[in-house]
This record gives C-alpha cells, structure tokens and sequence, in this order.
C-alpha cells in the first residue's frame, strides 16, 4: 500500500486533520514561499501529532548548512527524515547520516534530460546517498506545491535494475489531487505520494474533505 505525505502543514489543526485522514507524514517547510513556518511553530505542530504521523522537514542544504540553527532545532525537535532542495553532494549527505538524519532528495523533472541527469547527481554524492527521491515538476522560479503534474510514466524508468543500487523508494510530487492521485500510483508506481496545494482551501491551509479523499484514493489504488 502506497504512503501518503501531506505537505505544507502550518497549523496544529491541520497536521491533527492530515493524521487523522490517514496521513503517514507531515511535511515542515522551512524553505520558502507561504507555507514556510518557524521552528517555534513547527514544534507546537510535532507536538499535536498523534503516534505514527511522522514530521519531514523541508530544507535547502544550500542554505542551511548542517550546524546552523536550524539544524540545531530540527535535532531538539527529533525530525529525522529531511527533504533536500538544492543541490547537496556527499560533503553534505555525509554529514547527515552520520547526525542520524534520513534525507530524501528532490528531483525536479525535466523530461529530456531525466533519468541521465539524476544519475549524474547520485554520482556526485558517493559513497553517501540518500534514503529515497522525490519526483517534483520542475519549476525555474518555485520549489514545490506548483499545483502541475508532469508525465508520471518517466518514472518507469527507476524501476529498472540499473537503479537499484540506489533507489529503494521513490517518492512522486507535483500537481496530485484526489481525482488523480489513483492513476498516478498505477502508472508510475511510487512508493509514496507527496500532497500539498493538491488538498488545500487557500496557499498554506489545508481542506479536511480533500485530504480525507487524497488518502483513500491513493491507497486504494493498488487494491
């Protein structure tokens, strides 16, 4: 059965209501744009969360490197799976593993150019490479919750045995709803799916009727 990630949460009430539509996880955005919260707020929202919804913090390496504050709080707040934008190599994945961290790279796909270009930043992040990738629509300007989808069979082609020295799980993003979240599960066959403006009422609040359908579409999928 597929997992489900429900990204963007800013409130307690909404990390309650993504749990308790049968949320797996709960996405933290400390990156940018009008879903990024305070480390203050996120651990009022680590807090309300009931057993087994786990908290994911979204984080540019570039940005934060490892050691900074943010860091720091992330440690406090025990959040172990980190989405990584930028562009992290093994000088920075190291790190992180070695700190206990579980990081999960994000991929933006450009069609043409993926999967060689993929391969080439798993290159550069040897011997340390992250526990999974997520698939996001490129965008030039926006790092996620772009509301676009892209061509989920791409994704096919991590399947093959050429991958699978390094990718045990993969992760889809980009432009997921609740009307077609189902097909985008048969076809590209994810390990997970990552929601965020697929399942809101305005940019950063989450609607509890398209969450609730969000997970029961997704995990149905493969019945």
């Amino acid at each position: 059965m597929v997992r489900v990630k429900i990204c963007g949460i800013t409130t307690p009430d909404d990390a309650i209501a993504a749990a308790h539509a049968g949320a797996d996880a709960v996405g933290l955005n400390f990156v940018k744009g009008p879903r990024k919260i305070t480390p203050d707020l996120a651990a009022d929202i680590i807090a309300s969360l009931p057993p087994f919804c786990s908290p994911v913090a979204l984080v540019n390496v570039e940005l934060n490197p490892l050691g900074d504050d943010l860091w720091s709080a992330l440690a406090q707040m025990r959040i172990k799976a980190i989405q990584l934008y930028g562009d992290p190599l093994d000088e920075s994945i190291a790190p992180l593993l070695h700190e206990g961290f579980f990081p999960i790279l994000v991929h933006p796909i450009i069609p043409d150019a993926f999967p060689t270009d993929l391969e080439s930043r798993i290159d550069r992040m040897r011997p340390a490479l992250p526990h999974a990738v997520v698939f996001d629509t490129h965008d030039p300007v926006q790092l996620g919750g772009t509301g676009t989808t892209f061509d989920w069979n791409v994704i096919n082609k991590c399947h093959d045995a050429s991958f699978n020295d390094f990718m045990l799980h993969t992760i889809l993003a980009g432009g997921l709803t609740p009307s077609n979240v189902a097909d985008a599960v048969r076809i590209a066959r994810p390990w997970a799916v990552d929601v965020s403006s697929g399942v809101e009422r305005s940019p950063g609040r989450k609607d509890v009727e398209l969450m609730a359908a969000f997970v029961s579409n997704a995990k149905r999928a493969r019945a």
